[in-house]
C-alpha cells in the first residue's frame, strides 16, 4: 500500500507541476493511415491550445526526404471550442502531381511561444492504377532514451498498397548512447532471410505487440524494427531505429547509521546516499521512509517521508524505544527495492536525590529530624537525561502512603504518637522508568529505651570479675602445710 501511494503521489507530483504550465497543443487529422488516391487527397483537422501557436506548418516526406508543404498559419479559423482551450481549423490538399508514385508521411507542426513542437503525422498512399509494392510504417510514440525494464510495448501503423500481410522484425543489439527516433522511416531493400528470429506476421494496419527484455543487461540497447511485404515479390521495406535504456535491475540500497542509542535530546541521521542501481547510477530516484514503533505504537506509522533525492533521513533520540525505519527507493524506471533497519533507543533510568532540611541522604538512613512541623523536603538534585531532566516527575509516600506529588515540598509531622515513620521518594520519566530512595524519619521527642542488653552484659560481666577476685583472695590466703621433723 506504501508503495502504491508513493507512485501515486510521484503521479500527482508530475501533474501538479505540468498544471502550472502550458499544456502542449492537441493536433488532430481528419484523415486515416492507409488512404490512397490515385488524384488528391483534402487533409483537415482541429489544432486546440491556450492561445494561438507562434507556427504551424504541413510537410510531406517520402524515400526519407522532405520535399514539399507549406504555411498554415495564415489560414487557421477559430471555431467554437468544445472545452475552456481555444481550436482551430485548418485544411490543405496533397495532389499526386505533385507526390508523384509513393508512400507518403505528411505531418503538421504546431510550435508555441516556448518554442515546443508537437507533430502529428499521417502515411497515405498516393498510387497510379498499377502501382504495387508501396508500404508505410508509423510507430505511435518516441520512446528513445526512456528507462524499460522486462518489456518494451511496441504499436504503430503498418501497411500496404495493395493491403496485404506485412512482416515485423525485431532486434536489439549493445549501443554506445542515444539513438534518437525520427518521425518517418528510413528506406530499405527487403531480404529473405531475417537477420533476427523476433518476426511477426501481422495484417496491415494499426499493431500493438509487447516484446521481451527481461534477459537484456542493463544498458544501452539499439532496438531496429524492419517492415516488410509478406510478399516477396515487393521488394522495398521500411525501418524505424533508436535506443532505449535497459534498467532489469532494482536499485540497490545501502544505509549507514546507528542501530543503538541512548535516549537523549539529539538527533540521528541514517544516510543512504550510497543507494545506487547497478548500473545507472544514483540520480533520478525516489526515496520513501517510514518510520514505526512496534514497541508503543505497533506496525502504524508514526511518520512517512517522501521525495526525489532524498537520502537520508533524521530521527529523534528524545523518544526511547524499539522503532522499524524502511525505505523504499524508486528509480525512474518505476523499479524498487526496499530495506528494513531496527533501532533502539534506550531509556535510561533517572538517580533519585533527597535532601532533607538540607542534609543529603542515603537509602536506609536514619534521619532526626530537629522541627517537626517544618520539614524541607528536596528532590530537585534529582538527574536524568537531557530530553526527560525537565519532565521528571516525584511523589511522596510516608509509610507507603501517597503524601506529596512535587520534587520541592513542605512537610509537617502531625502524628503525634508516631516517632518513627518510613518516607519514600519515587522519581519517575516520561517512559514511566522510577527510582526510589527510603529514609526513617525520626521525631525530636523519641526517648530511646534504656538499652536492656547493655544492663545485662554490664551484670554479667561485674559478676565475673567478681568471681575472678574472690577465687585469687581465697587462694592468697592458704597456708602450706610443713612437717615436723
Amino acid at each position: 500500500m506504501l508503495s502504491l501511494t508513493a507512485l501515486l503521489l510521484m503521479c500527482n507530483s508530475v501533474q501538479a507541476d505540468t498544471s502550472n504550465e502550458d499544456d502542449p497543443a492537441l493536433i488532430s487529422i481528419d484523415v486515416e493511415n492507409g488512404d490512397y488516391s490515385f488524384e488528391s487527397i483534402i487533409f483537415s483537422g482541429i489544432i486546440e491550445d491556450d492561445k494561438q501557436p507562434e507556427e504551424v506548418f504541413w510537410r510531406v516526406s517520402k524515400d526519407g526526404a522532405e520535399f514539399d508543404g507549406g504555411d498554415l498559419l495564415s489560414a487557421l479559423i477559430e471555431t467554437t471550442s468544445t472545452n475552456s482551450r481555444a481550436q482551430w481549423s485548418w485544411s490543405f490538399e496533397l495532389s499526386f502531381s505533385a507526390t508523384g508514385e509513393c508512400a507518403c508521411y505528411v505531418s503538421v507542426h504546431s510550435i508555441d511561444d516556448y518554442g515546443l513542437e508537437i507533430i502529428e503525422t499521417r502515411v497515405v498512399f498516393m498510387v497510379e492504377q498499377n502501382s504495387t509494392g508501396l508500404i508505410g510504417f508509423l510507430l505511435d510514440g518516441d520512446q528513445s532514451g526512456e528507462l524499460i525494464d522486462s518489456s518494451i510495448q511496441i504499436s504503430g501503423w503498418l501497411g500496404t498498397y495493395p493491403n496485404g500481410r506485412v512482416n515485423l522484425e525485431i532486434s536489439g543489439s549493445l549501443a554506445q548512447g542515444l539513438i534518437q527516433s525520427s518521425h518517418i522511416p528510413e528506406t530499405l531493400v527487403c531480404d529473405e532471410a531475417s537477420i533476427t528470429d523476433e518476426v511477426y506476421d501481422l495484417p496491415s494496419g494499426n499493431f500493438e505487440l509487447s516484446w521481451d527484455i527481461s534477459t537484456k543487461l542493463d544498458g544501452w540497447m539499439e532496438i531496429l524494427l524492419i517492415g516488410c511485404p509478406a510478399s516477396n515479390s515487393a521488394p522495398d521495406g521500411a525501418s524505424h531505429e533508436f535506443s532505449i535504456r535497459v534498467n532489469n535491475q532494482p536499485p540497490v540500497i545501502k544505509i549507514s547509521g546507528i542501530d543503538y542509542a541512548v535516549e537523549d535530546d539529539i538527533w540521528h541521521t541514517l544516510d543512504a546516499t550510497l543507494t545506487e542501481d547497478p548500473y545507472w547510477g544514483r540520480t533520478e530516484m525516489y526515496y520513501v521512509w517510514t518510520l514505526r514503533r512496534p514497541s508503543h505504537s505497533g506496525n502504524l506509522p508514526i511518520d512517512v517521508q517522501m521525495g526525489e533525492d532524498l537520502n537520508t533521513y533524521s530521527i529523534s533520540g528524545a523518544q526511547s524505544g524499539n522503532y522499524t525505519l524502511s525505505l523504499t527507493v524508486y528509480d525512474k524506471g518505476g523499479l524498487s527495492s526496499e530495506q528494513m533497519i531496527n533501532l533502539d533507543i534506550k531509556n535510561i533510568v533517572p538517580t533519585a536525590s533527597l535532601i532533607i532540611d538540607g542534609e543529603t541522604t542515603s537509602d536506609g538512613q536514619e534521619v532526626r529530624i530537629s522541627n517537626p512541623s517544618d520539614i524541607n523536603l528536596d528532590a530537585t538534585g534529582s538527574s536524568d537525561t537531557a530530553n526527560d531532566a525537565s519532565s521528571l516527575r516525584c511523589i511522596w509516600l510516608l509509610d507507603n502512603s501517597p503524601l506529596y506529588e512535587g520534587c520541592d515540598r513542605q512537610f509537617s509531622w502531625t502524628d503525634a504518637e508516631e516517632y518513627r515513620a518510613i518516607l519514600t521518594l519515587e522519581v519517575i520519566d516520561d517512559d514511566g522508568e522510577f527510582a526510589t530512595i527510603s529514609v526513617i524519619l525520626i521525631h525530636p521527642d523519641e526517648v530511646k529505651p534504656f538499652p536492656i542488653p547493655l544492663v545485662a552484659f554490664a551484670f554479667s560481666a561485674l559478676f565475673l570479675t567478681y568471681a575472678l577476685v574472690n577465687r585469687f583472695r581465697g587462694n592468697s590466703e592458704q597456708s602450706i602445710p610443713k612437717w615436723k621433723s
